[in-house]
């Protein structure tokens, strides 16, 4: 029942992270339409998505949950929202972007390719610090579990 539950939990900080990956993405909400203002409007087809999107994280948390790599997801998730956290409130937010003249910055292509090697090479980092931790771990075994010799 507890690892249901963690399952659960996961999935919904997955959908977390996504949906404010898409907020800070140039993605936008294609399946709004547009105010005339420039805005864009909330509705039901929103709700439909949030659904779909938690569907589709649900399934991926079981997969690694399955996988058993839900920790190493976990930490580079976090790990992610950290990072992204610290340069969107620095001056250095958005730098990437070019800046129209009221000194405002429109989304582009360019942040999605900043969200998506943020989230790549937290991963990497998460998993890489594993492997290395479970290969310290063998070594260590391997030598403390020795035969004695034959005398």
């Amino acid at each position: 029942m507890q690892k249901i539950a963690l399952q659960v939990l996961f999935g919904l900080c997955l959908c977390t992270i996504f949906a404010g990956c898409m907020i800070y993405s140039s993605l936008g909400l294609p399946w709004e339409a547009q105010n005339l203002d420039g805005s864009i409007s909330i509705t039901w087809r929103s709700g439909v998505v949030l659904l779909l999107l938690i569907g589709v994280v649900q399934w991926i948390s079981l997969l690694t949950f399955r996988r058993r790599i839900a920790l190493q997801v976990f930490l580079g998730l976090v790990l992610f929202v950290a990072i992204a956290t610290l340069i969107l409130s620095s001056s250095f937010s958005f730098s990437w972007e070019p800046q129209g003249p009221e000194g405002t910055f429109s989304l582009t292509w360019r942040s999605d390719v900043v969200i998506l090697l943020f989230l790549s090479v937290t991963q990497g980092l998460s998993f890489t610090a594993f492997h290395l931790i479970r290969l310290r771990s063998q070594r260590r075994h391997s030598l403390t579990t020795s035969t004695p010799p034959n005398v």
